[in-house]
């Protein structure tokens, strides 16, 4: 997937968000988010967007208070979720991919990393609060597979900075049925290792790459029976509630 690409579901992604937002209950319980409600949830996005924006302009960490994260009196909060992807998406269509950057996870400090990190990011959150009104929206299969690798690649590696994380000692096979997407996982001397790969694993996790994405995330979307010992299944997937 391209930079554009990205910018384009952020932004689709941002606007069916705050539809969901407009259309309420904001009272809605996120199930994924125990003890947060739909208003909890936007203002959650709302604030990562702006945080991200302010380290995509900078290159640094953004300062505590160098961004709002509420909206002010008298503005909706439909209208600050839509104001904030477009600060959002405009930051992200002048980076260079190559430029410097901050951010914590343990990949290279290039700027790259936020057009992908930022679309799935309001891709999950746009599903929780639909999901939480009603019925969600269908995902895009190839940005859900991207979404897997990135969540292989970049979010479960954040694990072990701060020695959180205790992997399966058996191999995870994820294999999208749908389009382009095979992983094989494993661990060695608690680090993971992820091979992109048509292999054999102990435990083996098909389906459609929508599905699979938000079973790894801790949602529940269509189901996904694994093929092999279903409680080594359940450990890799417990890691996605870390």
């Amino acid at each position: 997937m391209t930079q554009l690409d990205y910018i384009a579901h952020l932004r689709s992604d941002g606007e069916a968000l705050a539809a969901a937002v407009d259309t309420g209950p904001l009272n809605a319980p996120v199930s994924a988010c125990p003890g947060w409600d739909v208003a909890d949830l936007a203002r959650h996005t709302g604030e990562i967007h702006r945080w991200a924006t302010e380290t995509v302009l900078t290159g640094a960490r953004p300062e505590r208070n160098s961004f709002r994260r509420h909206p002010p009196e008298g503005m909706e909060l439909s209208a600050w979720i839509r104001e904030g992807v477009g600060l959002l998406a405009t930051a992200l269509s002048d980076i260079d991919p190559e430029a410097p950057t901050w951010h914590v996870f343990p990949v290279p400090m290039v700027a790259g990393v936020w057009p992908r990190r930022q679309s799935q990011e309001t891709l999950v959150h746009r599903w929780d609060a639909q999901n939480a009104i009603g019925v969600a929206a269908e995902i895009d299969p190839v940005l859900a597979s991207d979404g897997i690798d990135e969540y292989f690649h970049v979010i479960l590696p954040r694990l072990e900075q701060g020695e959180c994380v205790d992997y399966p000692s058996g191999t995870l096979h994820v294999h999208c049925t749908d389009v382009a997407g095979e992983w094989l996982i494993s661990a060695e001397d608690g680090r993971l290792v992820v091979e992109r790969a048509h292999a054999k694993g102990d435990v083996a996790l098909r389906g459609p790459a929508a599905d699979l994405l938000l079973l790894l995330w801790g949602r529940s979307g269509g189901p996904v029976d694994p093929i092999g010992d279903p409680q080594l299944a359940a450990q890799w997937i417990a890691l996605g509630g870390l």
